[in-house]
């Protein structure tokens, strides 16, 4: 029954996933961070961990996250292997 209801009303699901896109775009807005300057930023983290690691490039994912007293770079990175000496 109660799958019923969610499939009706829908379980928040997408609400929450707008909610969260807009709070992007804000935090971007508010730091102004332009996607190019993302991009570069996310290309660098590739250049630089590749010196030392293994890594699948297509899978890096660069965002922002603000807290309450703080704005975070999370970085999300595959690594396939770690050299044992730097490149």
């Amino acid at each position: 029954m109660l799958g019923i209801l969610r499939r009706i009303w829908g379980d928040g699901a997408s609400s929450q996933m707008a909610k969260k896109r807009m709070q992007f775009v804000l935090m971007h807005d508010r730091i102004d961070i332009t996607p190019d300057v993302m991009e570069a930023v996310r290309n660098d983290i590739i250049q630089v961990l590749s010196r030392y690691m293994e890594i699948d490039g297509c899978s890096v994912k660069v965002d922002m996250e603000q807290g309450k007293d703080f704005m975070a770079l999370i970085s999300n990175v595959q690594v396939k292997r770690v050299y044992r000496h730097s490149t």
